[in-house]
């Protein structure tokens, strides 16, 4: 097995090593030899011993010898290049591209299924959590229902330390960026754009689906306050970004929204940078994964499983259909706070200082705006 790896920053480099520090292992363990061939950045690195660096990906794609193309560069342009090119020569090819995925994941796969080509993608969700194995292999005796959880650890991060650190939001961001948890787009974090590519890929393989990334109603977390988080845990509540999906008999319901989950629940523990991923079952019922969601060696480890698995015969196929009906999950209980009192059904109510505070019988989203109507309010889903 003879492997390109282009991009070497931070999760690139941690592929490198543990290849180097486990290549006797894992030849081992597949009866093959493991070779890093290239190593390709547009910044020279130190690499190890025989490994060749180049900053052109087309001595990469042109050397027939190359069994495993590695993409770690992300972006969804020359990214997209580098795997359809490496498809259609017939490479296997390992990424953690989750954005690619969620907008080009049918271009790419039909290339891959048209080349007779293997492509792995576990590190794009959930770091080095397995999840995309399981719930496209280990889970194949049931159907999936609802999948749901917490797929950004940047988020979960910034609101942990707004409850432990007694801080408001603009304060926990700061700490969060200064340790590198924040991308560099702070958009795909904060307004939950990558957990909803994460989500598209979780959805995309439960429910055998292909559909418009574009269509997943995506809200982030800007408009959590430290006050609203207070509120939460009084009513037993924590405020979490939850991404979700279940498969509708007209389409697929999937969103990513802040949303109260009570304490007793195990995914309201989550905390720090730490994902988690539910996926309710018929057979199974209940499954969960958890750990860390993002770092050099966590998502490198997931890459390098990857690459190890190109060596198996069988190869992934995604002959999934095309759903245009997609829309977002909004028959929910409500948490709302108000500064004045409000004519609504709810389940809970309290209020203090000069805040009202509920939580609301079920309803859709609509009708409860509707009679919102010229009310200010802050609005979060309720699960449960």
């Amino acid at each position: 097995m003879k492997i390109g790896i282009i991009g070497l920053g931070t999760v690139g480099f941690g592929v490198v090593e543990i290849l180097t520090e486990q290549k006797e292992r894992l030849e081992k363990q597949i009866g093959e030899e493991v070779v890093i061939k290239y190593g390709c950045s547009l910044e020279e690195v130190s690499l190890p011993e025989n490994v060749i660096y180049t900053q052109d990906f087309h001595d990469v794609l042109n050397d027939d010898e190359v069994d495993v193309v590695v993409e770690l560069i992300g972006g969804i342009t020359i990214a997209k290049t580098i795997i359809i090119e490496a498809l259609k020569k017939g490479k296997s090819v390992v990424t953690a591209n989750k954005a690619l995925i969620a907008h080009y994941g049918e271009e790419i796969f039909k290339e891959a299924s048209l080349h007779h080509a293997k492509i792995y993608y576990e590190a794009s969700v959930g770091g080095g959590i397995p999840v995309v194995v399981p719930a496209k292999e280990d889970l194949v005796a049931n159907e999936i229902l609802k999948i749901e959880g917490i797929l950004n650890g940047t988020t979960n991060f910034i609101l942990t330390l707004m409850e432990t650190d007694n801080l408001d939001f603009d304060e926990a961001l700061t700490i969060a960026d200064g340790l590198g948890f924040v991308e560099a787009d702070a958009s795909l974090d904060l307004d939950g754009i990558d957990a909803a590519h994460k989500i598209y890929i979780l959805a995309m393989n439960a429910f055998h689906s292909f559909f418009d990334f574009d269509k997943i109603q995506a809200n982030g977390i800007r408009q959590v306050t430290k006050k609203d988080m207070d509120y939460a845990k009084k009513l037993g509540y924590r405020i979490k970004l939850i991404a979700q999906a279940k498969k509708l008999e007209n389409g697929i319901g999937i969103d990513v929204s802040p949303t109260l989950i009570s304490l007793k629940d195990m995914v309201a523990n989550v905390n720090q940078a730490y994902n988690v991923v539910e996926i309710t079952c018929n057979y199974l019922e209940n499954v969960l994964f958890y750990g860390k969601g993002a770092g050099r060696y966590v998502t490198a480890s997931a890459v390098v499983s990857d690459i190890i698995k190109t060596h198996q015969k069988d190869m992934w196929e995604h002959d999934y259909t095309h759903v245009n009906c997609i829309y977002p999950i909004t028959f929910s209980k409500y948490y709302i706070r108000s500064h004045r009192a409000l004519d609504i059904d709810y389940e809970t109510y309290f209020s203090q200082d000069k805040d009202h505070i509920y939580i609301t019988n079920e309803i859709e989203l609509d009708e409860l705006t509707h009679q919102l109507e010229g009310e200010t309010y802050n609005l979060f889903k309720v699960r449960g």
